[in-house]
């Protein structure tokens, strides 16, 4: 009984981790499409941008920069929703 306890255990341990590394990959997706249609429109991007953009856990409000990074007429237009 305590092994299958145990193995159960892990498994919740695994999905979780499986589930953070998921979350993180896509988070760290998104930061690159920003940054390459950033590139493409204005060039090298400032690594305030860039630092800003990898500290972002929300995958809701990095998909609405994403459209805003497309739609943008000025970089210093993005940075000013960053």
């Amino acid at each position: 009984m305590a092994n299958t306890i145990q193995k159960g255990i892990l498994q919740e341990g695994f999905e979780l981790g499986e589930a953070h590394g998921i979350e993180i990959g896509e988070l760290k997706g998104r930061v690159n499409i920003i940054m390459d249609i950033l590139r493409d429109r204005f060039g090298q991007v400032p690594s305030h941008i860039v630092d800003s953009l990898n500290q972002r856990t929300d995958v809701i409000a990095l998909k609405s920069l994403t459209v805003h990074a497309a739609a943008c007429s000025l970089l210093t237009n993005f940075t000013e929703d960053l």
